[in-house]
């Protein structure tokens, strides 16, 4: 585990609303989706996730930084890297994931537009990038 991390427990405490968001950074994000996903039926574990995600973004008074279909993409992402790969702990399947922690990852699956307009922010918008101008339209493209 990183030094000074522990994911089993900032796991817990944003399950339980009591994260705190200062230190909360990406890194920190996947290892506490890799926690609750490891103990959780993968649906119940989203749900787990997602909503104390939420809670943590209007704790910190930033709700307008909560996206859904970010927030599932890379829960996604997490859960079938975690079912392919057999990682021992957190730490392992980050590190064995480093593309998942680099910026501008999502770009793989969407536009910018997409990821940053207003329908990703309210509902699971999982389309590839090229899907077609029904996409576009809806993201505002």
């Amino acid at each position: 585990m990183s030094v000074g991390t522990d994911y089993a427990v900032m796991a817990a405490e944003l399950a339980a609303g009591t994260l705190q968001p200062q230190g909360f950074s990406h890194r920190a994000h996947l290892g506490v989706a890799y926690e609750i996903l490891s103990r959780h039926e993968v649906f119940e574990g989203m749900a787990i996730y997602a909503r104390g995600l939420r809670q943590l973004t209007e704790a910190a008074g930033v709700p307008e930084e909560f996206n859904v279909a970010v927030t599932l993409a890379f829960l996604n992402l997490t859960a079938e890297r975690m079912a392919a790969g057999g990682y021992q702990d957190t730490d392992a399947f980050l590190n064995g994931n480093a593309d998942l922690l680099q910026p501008g990852v999502l770009g793989r699956y969407f536009s910018a537009g997409m990821l940053n307009s207003d329908l990703t922010r309210r509902v699971p918008v999982l389309v590839p990038q090229n899907a077609g101008s029904c996409t576009a339209a809806l993201a505002g493209e």
